[in-house]
């Protein structure tokens, strides 16, 4: 609610995103992340932002020369054969040209905007002065000086150039056995904080219908390819383009696609994405209560929030139980980020860049073919999934990391203990519990302990084994501990494997 007589204006998303777009610079900037955050804007906000575009007053080539020149140490000739007098396109950071290595090959070249730096930083400095100007006027739940924190954050990446192009290289590297998607390659020795060189791609936008037709292209093909690749940067790789719009998106000859501007990706660490595969089997297996455990692990929360657990479980139960090909997963996304923000239930950032990114590409995927969903492609990765959990070097990993774990223990917890016991003589320290289920602990102790203990026998077999392997004459003795360990390690694993099922 407004304070005093304060009244917002009407159609103020639309309004906003026209004052943007005079304002240029760091304002469509900052308007283009905030149509990526519906935790941190409400929707209509994010849809209407989203329609800005970043096309700004080129700068003088000579300029863009210069600095070429400036950072690479090299006159233009010596580097490029060719290099066009204007730019194929202009934004608020820098701009792109086309040009030519003396080798031949066709690349673009990003430029950085002379004294871009300072003028960020005054603009950065003005969004800090406004939020804290409107906070004080409006009692809102929106945090906007968090925005323009997060804002700070992209724009310092942004203007290196360095760490997109290590973004790119990335991905380049993860799809390079891919027929289907084509990434550029990074020229390293061209490329600085304030230049960036690499492969040019010869294609049409994915939403440039004519020039579809042009290559021949079959779009049922174009939707699953770029299906297969986003589901590729989420499952395999744990790394994703977190703005695939239509701009975003290239189509080339045989169906193949292409992703360009690699300036916002999202990451996801094995823990993360552990937790979006159980909240994926549990919605097909309709566990509500673990859903919602799934979700809550997901996020920041001080204390559980019995409001946010219900309207969780309204939202999930539409949902749980449908075959993965059944299940809206941008609607889903987007009713749990909503219900989230309303609860002041914070998301990891990434989580949410995922769910947007999510959005983005089944829209593009049902311009293409109005049959799309991303949910039929899905469907297999989730099977996949759970295969691999199966396979034997996935088995081997998980053996290798319980006994590093165990071996781990094993060295701290004696010195641990140690500490504890001489805090506990002097007085530092106070231990308070109640005499419940008392039998029930000691028994559990007893158990790790014995775990602990095996885990240790396991790791000295190991390198023992490991040494003896190192002497010709004694092999067998080697071969027999890693058969011992091997059998322990088995013993190990089932025993703990049956305990969790009885717990669970």
């Amino acid at each position: 609610k407004a304070s005093g007589d304060f009244k917002k204006p009407e159609n103020l998303p639309l309004k906003l995103r026209m004052a943007m777009d005079e304002l240029g610079g760091s304002f469509v900037k900052l308007g283009q992340l905030l149509s990526l955050r519906p935790d941190l804007i409400p929707d209509e906000y994010c849809e209407e932002f989203s329609k800005l575009q970043d096309n700004v007053t080129p700068f003088e080539t000579d300029k863009a020369r210069d600095i070429v020149e400036e950072d690479l140490k090299h006159k233009i000739w010596e580097v490029f054969s060719s290099f066009d007098k204007k730019p194929i396109a202009s934004a608020s950071i820098g701009q792109v040209y086309r040009a030519t290595l003396l080798n031949g090959e066709k690349v673009v070249v990003k430029v950085q905007r002379p004294d871009i730096k300072e003028k960020m930083d005054a603009d950065i400095d003005l969004l800090y002065y406004l939020a804290e100007l409107i906070e004080k006027h409006i009692n809102d739940k929106y945090n906007l000086k968090e925005v323009v924190e997060e804002f700070e954050r992209y724009t310092r990446d942004e203007l290196d150039y360095i760490k997109e192009a290590k973004n790119v290289d990335r991905f380049h590297k993860n799809f390079l056995e891919d027929k289907t998607v084509k990434t550029p390659k990074v020229y390293w020795d061209y490329t600085s904080k304030r230049v960036f060189v690499m492969s040019y791609i010869d294609g049409v936008e994915i939403s440039d219908k004519e020039g579809l037709e042009e290559l021949n292209c079959d779009n049922k093909i174009v939707s699953k390819n770029l299906a297969n690749c986003f589901l590729r940067q989420v499952f395999e790789f744990g790394f994703f383009h977190a703005d695939p719009h239509p701009a975003n998106v290239f189509v080339l000859k045989n169906n193949r696609i292409a992703l360009l501007d690699y300036g916002i990706v999202g990451s996801l660490n094995e823990e993360l994405k552990e937790k979006l595969n159980k909240f994926l089997a549990n919605l097909v297996d309709r566990n509500i209560s673990k859903l919602i455990d799934n979700f809550m692990d997901l996020g920041l929360l001080e204390e559980r929030n019995p409001d946010l657990e219900k309207d969780l479980g309204y939202i999930l139960e539409e949902y749980s139980g449908k075959e993965i090909q059944d299940i809206n997963i941008p609607r889903l996304f987007n009713e749990l980020i909503s219900t989230a923000s309303r609860h002041r239930f914070k998301l990891p950032v990434d989580f949410i860049l995922l769910a947007k990114a999510t959005v983005t590409c089944e829209g593009v995927g049902q311009q293409l073919d109005p049959e799309f969903k991303l949910s039929d492609t899905l469907r297999e990765y989730v099977t996949n999934i759970e295969m691999k959990k199966f396979k034997p070097s996935r088995l081997v990993k998980d053996f290798i990391e319980t006994v590093s774990n165990l071996r781990y223990a094993a060295k701290v917890l004696p010195g641990q203990t140690t500490e504890i016991l001489d805090k506990l003589k002097r007085g530092e320290l106070k231990v308070q519990f109640e005499h419940k289920d008392l039998k029930d602990l000691e028994k559990e102790i007893d158990k790790g302990s014995n775990r602990i203990s095996m885990g240790v026998v396991i790791g000295a077999l190991i390198v023992a084994s490991a040494i003896v392997l190192q002497l010709n004459k004694t092999k067998w003795m080697a071969i027999a501990g890693f058969g011992i360990a091997l059998i322990l390690s088995i013993m190990l694993t089932i025993d703990m494997i049956k305990e969790r099922r009885v717990r669970v």
